[in-house]
């Protein structure tokens, strides 16, 4: 008797009996589902966060100062929790030392962006007012944050090394500030005053970025409008920032030396450097080995400082460990649904047994026409495939549906798991096979006398 024959034999005899055949299959659709659910709904999850973590840089590593031995131990072993200082001016990560690290790490460096804010300043043109967040940029920060130029060019090195006054403005700043009277090409080269620091700084257009509110640019301003932000080279603002804090030099010294007031703080005539930057490496650059060369150079840079040192992670190595916690739930949440199949496989394998029981005279009929061990013990082995089969395609529906509708109530993307599905389907052959076996064999080793006398 062929495949095809046997298959068409279980057939009929799950037709004969529909209820007790659905009801065989229940502890099968009801694990399948479960399990189709659980993953369907973590796949969601997973696909939704690496999705939000990416848009973020995953491969950027953002260094911030972290304080040194905030958890200590005392002669016991137990932890002692230092209280946390915030760093000081004299703690932030200099200009020398980045630029060190770019020299030594020319290779797997794709970019390191700076920037600082440099104050904001409303702008009038007669009677529209115009709105502005200066921040001064080096040229890797277009490099590595997301601005997008429509016209004309970023700021370079050379704008940075030649203290150009230059700028890169929104599309949104030249539409309402020039009353459209220009169109972003017309409008590079011409020139607009802004406040920097205590000065006041003629800045020249050179390039026009496209304006996204979901970029973090959603400052309110005075008269309700949003600000934009404006980009100028950072030596422009360090220069500027450098004459403002001689100015206060002098003064100081002045009343020290006129008042004998004592001895007045003022503030180093040096950039005070950095608290948080990001780091971007090549995209051909082995992440995890990177970001430990970057933690061990910072961390030897700063070995002269007792309290802090810059420290990186990567959105990207969060990413693994979010996602291999989520698989971790995921698997044992579907190991508690997987026990529903152990509870199904053992109803298929009671329902073959009284089965066979009921068609023991089928049994010694099909023997005495000549149907050998073989035939039989496939016969009921197919049955017991299929009831397991029909039961695993329904569980698949049913949860594929419930995954979709839960991930979609918790706000995600719907991600189905293709080899989810595909694992599910042979793992309940497998069930069928297994638990089909002894009642096949039983039925196989019938003697064909005694089971046509059986009534």
């Amino acid at each position: 008797m062929g495949l095809m024959e046997n298959v068409r034999l279980a057939i009929s005899s799950l037709k004969a009996n529909k209820l007790r055949a659905l009801l065989t299959m229940l502890g099968i659709i009801i694990g399948i589902a479960s399990v189709i659910t659980i993953v369907t709904i973590g796949d969601s999850l997973a696909a939704s966060i690496n999705s939000e973590m990416s848009g973020f840089g995953a491969r950027n590593i953002n260094m911030y100062l972290e304080q040194k031995n905030l958890i200590t131990y005392n002669e016991n072993g137990e932890e002692i929790y230092s209280e946390y200082e915030a760093p000081t001016e004299k703690d932030f990560v200099t200009d020398e030392i980045i630029s060190d690290y770019k020299k030594k790490f020319a290779d797997d460096l794709l970019a390191v962006p700076l920037s600082e804010s440099a104050g904001s300043s409303t702008l009038l043109n007669g009677r529209i007012k115009a709105d502005i967040e200066v921040y001064a940029v080096n040229a890797d920060y277009f490099k590595g944050e997301n601005v997008k130029i429509i016209s004309g060019r970023a700021l370079t090195e050379k704008d940075n090394d030649e203290l150009r006054a230059v700028t890169v403005v929104s599309d949104s700043f030249v539409d309402k500030y020039f009353k459209g009277k220009y169109t972003y090409d017309e409008v590079l080269g011409k020139s607009f005053e802004a406040n920097i620091g205590n000065n006041t700084v003629k800045l020249y257009i050179c390039g026009v970025y496209k304006y996204n509110k979901n970029d973090g640019e959603g400052m309110y301003s005075s008269d309700g409008k949003t600000s934009t932000k404006v980009f100028i080279p950072m030596s422009i603002y360090k220069k500027i920032n450098n004459k403002s804090k001689f100015k206060k030099l002098i003064i100081s010294l002045l009343m020290i030396s006129i008042f004998m007031i004592g001895c007045t703080k003022f503030n180093s005539l040096e950039s005070k450097g950095y608290e948080y930057f990001t780091i971007i490496p090549k995209e051909n650059v082995d992440l995890n080995e990177f970001l430990n060369k970057t933690n061990s150079y910072f961390s030897e840079a700063y070995k002269s400082n007792k309290k802090f040192e810059p420290t990186g992670y990567s959105m990207e190595s969060m990413m693994e460990s979010t996602n291999k916690m989520i698989n971790s739930i995921k698997l044992g949440i579907s190991a508690v649904a997987a026990i529903s199949l152990l509870v199904g496989g053992i109803g298929v394998m009671n329902i073959m047994m009284v089965s066979i029981t009921e068609r023991t005279k089928e049994i010694g009929i099909r023997k005495a026409l000549g149907a050998g061990k073989r035939v039989i013990l496939i016969q009921f082995i197919v049955e017991a495939v299929i009831i397991c089969i029909i039961g695993g395609i329904i569980g698949v529906i049913i949860g594929n549906c419930f995954g979709a509708i839960g991930a979609k109530i918790m706000g995600y993307s719907v991600k189905a798991n293709i080899y989810a599905i595909l694992y599910s389907v042979a793992f309940c052959m497998a069930i069928g096979i297994f638990f089909g076996y002894y009642p096949a064999s039983k039925a196989a080793k019938m003697n064909p006398i005694d089971a046509l006398r059986y009534e």
